[in-house]
């Protein structure tokens, strides 16, 4: 979303509402729930370079990952909460969500808002995540387990004039149809009901072409969004080998998206460059007697670059990892497919750090549940 997330059902639930000046609302589209930082701090993930634009309140992930001899992990299990959509959010519209910003002390029309806050999503998108893990991660005979937290947050959203300018044109042509003596006919037939009056608007060719048009300009991708996400691990110790619990991996890190939009391609298209630059404190190191753990400073950095067609969208990246270690280069390919608003598959497939040339193929089911994702139509 930004409001890349959005997408307005307009369930401008009113007829005669809105002749009484009932507010209408416009509910945000719930994306598919991306892997948490808990996850991708571990990479196990099917891409680790990750913008998410959902507005899930609430989400369940799961990964498994195969090797070579098509061995799988045991279940790794995620939970990623957005705090935003648990609070009240006072005096929040459509306008204000999308961190349209105004000049004027009051606000009275949609012209009115003719600027942007580009650090707007900094408590809208801020989210935190746990996740319980199993696996060998490509250092230990035996299956371990580690338990993860993690959090992250739009640090900044840039979108283009022609982003703004359509978000307040839609709205326009909204308030005119609403205006327009069609409609006020529809209100003002005492014979309907308030139901039968909301159907017979919402149900007009013109209002279905303006709400169609948009669901389109709401969902529009920030031109350039920057992430920055930080994660801890906990390694919980295993008796039988001799190994006793201390930290596993913490680490801090900045994604950054450029989104072209091509509706060339297809609506809702996009070709995505991102980048990622990650300090780790990686303490899953093993000493050549095999029995105890100790830390390295890491660096990542690397590329992802991404086609995505509305629900389906493929991908690739490549992360560096510089350290005093040699453990590669992560190189995987990816594809996304999301089924419906809150729920999604995700699979990659190539090498992975410290895989040594061996093949793994990573798969993801992520599931979201939102809660109450609306704002106001209101311009104040």
């Amino acid at each position: 979303m930004r409001v890349a997330n959005v997408f307005v059902f307009l369930l401008l639930c009113t007829g005669i509402g809105y002749s009484q000046g009932t507010v209408p609302n416009a509910e945000l589209q719930n994306l598919a729930p991306p892997s948490s930082p808990a996850f991708v701090l571990m990479d196990i993930t099917p891409s680790n370079i990750i913008i998410p634009e959902n507005v899930q309140a609430f989400s369940i992930q799961t990964i498994n990952a195969f090797t070579g001899n098509s061995e799988a992990a045991n279940g790794n299990y995620a939970v990623e909460v957005q705090p935003y959509w648990y609070v009240k959010r006072e005096n929040m519209n459509f306008f204000k969500y999308n961190n349209l910003t105004s000049s004027k002390s009051q606000v009275s029309t949609v012209d009115d808002y003719d600027g942007m806050n580009i650090f707007g999503d900094i408590w809208k998108k801020a989210s935190f995540s746990l996740a319980l893990m199993d696996g060998t991660f490509e250092v230990f005979e035996e299956t371990q387990s580690f338990i993860s937290v993690g959090a992250r947050t739009r640090l900044l959203s840039l979108r283009t004039k022609k982003q703004i300018d359509g978000f307040k044109e839609q709205y326009k042509r909204y308030l005119q149809l609403m205006r327009s003596q069609q409609v006020l006919d529809i209100l003002a037939n005492s014979s309907l009901s308030s139901a039968e009056k909301n159907e017979k608007v919402t149900t007009l060719q013109e209002f279905i072409a303006i709400r169609n048009d948009f669901e389109e300009v709401v969902q529009s991708k920030p031109f350039f969004a920057l992430d920055v996400a930080l994660a801890y691990s906990h390694f919980l110790g295993d008796k039988s080998s001799g190994f006793e619990d201390t930290m596993g991996r913490f680490g801090i890190w900045a994604s950054g998206d450029l989104a072209l939009y091509t509706p060339t391609i297809g609506k809702n298209s996009y070709v995505h460059f991102y980048g990622i630059f990650r300090y780790l404190r990686d303490g899953i190191n093993l000493e050549e007697n095999g029995t105890e753990l100790f830390s390295v400073d890491k660096l990542d950095f690397g590329g992802k670059i991404e086609l995505e067609f509305d629900r389906l969208s493929f991908a690739y990246e490549f992360i560096k990892r510089d350290s005093d270690m040699d453990e590669g280069s992560r190189s995987i390919g990816s594809i996304r497919y999301r089924i419906n608003d809150s729920f999604a598959i995700h699979g990659g497939f190539g090498e992975n750090f410290r895989s040594e040339g061996t093949t793994i193929a990573l798969f993801g089911i992520q599931w979201g549940l939102e809660n109450n994702s609306s704002v106001r139509l209101s311009p104040n």
